[in-house]
């Protein structure tokens, strides 16, 4: 079963660098959908990695394990990157939501255009249309990167048997 513990952790792994790298991209304002629209299965793949890892931690240590708990399982530097990444994810949100570009950009009709809830927001100029489309990866991936890095510390790192997978 070590073999199923290391493989998760691969993935979770792989998973983290393609979202670090859909990341850094949109920091650059790259419209990385519209050159990589398999990006979106980012979303769903967390749920490969996550799921094994929540069921794993709960058997280990209960209902509601805490990050106390999660983090002396692993070298002080893993817990570290995790708690990193857990700060900046909160903060990439919070830029996220007071970006000023929430919405859906289209290209409608000859015209880049911010819409919401199917409803016109305002005409966008191609920077920033570029630029919205950027931020809403940039909003997805932060988590992303938490979400990958998570289970990749626990079934790579874990001073201990991981349970179901060991």
């Amino acid at each position: 079963m070590k073999v199923v513990r290391y493989a998760i952790g691969l993935l979770a792994l792989a998973g983290f660098v393609a979202a670090m790298s859909a990341h850094v991209a949109s920091l650059k304002d790259i419209d990385v959908a519209a050159r990589w629209p398999a990006v979106w299965g980012l979303h769903a793949g967390i749920f490969v990695v996550f799921l094994p890892f929540i069921f794993s931690s709960k058997k280990m240590f209960g209902p509601k394990p805490g990050l106390r708990e999660l983090s002396a399982l692993v070298p002080p530097w893993v817990a570290a990157m995790a708690l990193i990444l857990m700060i900046y994810a909160v903060c990439n949100f919070i830029l996220f939501m007071t970006s000023g570009l929430l919405g859906d950009a289209k290209f409608e009709d000859g015209r880049y255009v911010l819409m919401s809830h199917g409803r016109l927001v305002r005409e966008l100029t191609q920077d920033e249309y570029v630029k919205s489309r950027a931020m809403e990866v940039r909003g997805f991936s932060g988590h992303w990167m938490l979400f990958y890095f998570v289970p990749f510390a626990y079934f790579m790192f874990s001073r201990r048997p991981t349970p179901y997978f060991e």
